[in-house]
């Protein structure tokens, strides 16, 4: 019987970095294989993780999908070069399997198209996370870009070496996020401002970093450079690792979500946050108004964001409606069954 294999380009670890937490992690990357094994696909998510373990996990409807991890050859290497020769040579195994590769630029997605998608010419999808072009993408059977700024990016390069994607091999993913976990709720105000990030150098905090000296700016996250980081911004409070299941709680005692980094397109994020019932701010050079729409944050640069924020922070009635707006937004266009139409399209590929 045909079959879908999720793979995860990045290993599990660069998110989360216990194990047992991203096994009990619920996202659109476990919400997808669990929407297909109810409409009766055979489907597996594989990655690379701590530790090697093969696990069943809860589709729909009480049917089951098969989640496997693979551990790293080269773990001396950075996470997102890491890579597995026995996830290889299982893929290789695999022979009637319909392939779809989370995220375009991690190097388990790389070893994969390179030691077998393109030699052996091998059915695959592209789902898009954070950085929207690799060199996956031309001879993808489907890509899902998560935004209008990627699907232009794609369909008209900028470059005359990239080929551009015909928009006929594109199919727009929601983030389909958990809504009943990330919801309004009543707390006591702690922060003005909160952010949720991977404490990296890809990463930009001298923004939340200008508005901890004048507001209450916590950030949640860990990363290789958090002891620099609080060095530079002693005025924010430094949260380290918050887990997942916790992360509603924490946003629903900020005033505000601030998005501390300059080059994302779409981070999940900012759905959780505007699901909460959260203003969001972000960046405008990358995130058009299908990401922020106007009535539910605001979209910024490096010359508005300090006055942009301010001026919303003062203004306790337009927080609450943009708050009510962005919980609207995302409740219309990224529940947890957004991605039922992408689902149905992958199942359809197997026919």
């Amino acid at each position: 019987m045909p079959r879908i294999i999720f793979i995860l380009s990045y290993p599990t670890y660069v998110s989360v970095a216990d194990q047992a937490e991203w096994l009990a992690w619920n996202n659109r990357d476990r919400r997808m294989p669990a929407i297909l094994s109810a409409m009766g696909v055979e489907v597996e998510l594989w990655g690379i993780g701590r530790e090697a373990c093969v696990v069943e996990s809860a589709g729909d409807a009480g049917t089951r999908y098969t989640v496997r991890l693979f551990t790293a050859d080269n773990s001396r290497r950075a996470p997102r070069d890491h890579v597995s020769a026995a996830m290889l040579a299982a893929a290789r195994a695999a022979g009637d399997a319909l392939f779809v590769v989370i995220g375009t630029n991690g190097g388990i997605g790389y070893h994969l198209y390179d030691r077998l998608l393109r030699p052996a010419a091998r059915r695959y999808a592209v789902i898009i996370g954070g950085d929207y072009w690799s060199r996956l993408l031309p001879r993808a059977k489907l890509v899902f870009p998560e935004t209008v700024a990627q699907e232009q990016a794609l369909a008209h390069p900028r470059f005359f070496w990239r080929p551009p994607i015909p928009r006929g091999r594109m199919l727009r993913l929601p983030k389909a996020i958990d809504i009943e976990l990330f919801h309004p709720a009543p707390r006591p105000i702690r922060w003005d401002v909160v952010s949720v990030s991977r404490l990296s150098r890809w990463k930009s905090f001298a923004e939340v970093g200008a508005l901890s000296r004048r507001y209450r700016v916590a950030v949640a996250g860990d990363g290789p450079d958090g002891a620099a980081l609080a060095r530079r911004y002693p005025n924010i409070e430094w949260l380290g690792h918050v887990p997942h299941r916790d992360v509603p709680d924490l946003l629903h005692q900020a005033h505000v979500y601030f998005h501390a980094g300059r080059r994302d397109y779409f981070p999940r994020a900012i759905v959780e946050a505007m699901a909460c019932g959260k203003p969001v701010v972000g960046f405008g050079a990358r995130m058009g108004e299908d990401v922020i729409p106007p009535d539910c944050g605001l979209r910024v640069d490096q010359a508005t964001f300090e006055p942009a924020t301010a001026a919303l922070l003062d203004d306790s009635a337009r927080i609450a409606s943009m708050g009510a707006a962005a919980r609207r937004h995302v409740v219309a266009t990224h529940g947890w069954d957004s991605s039922v139409a992408a689902c149905q399209v992958l199942a359809g590929m197997l026919g």
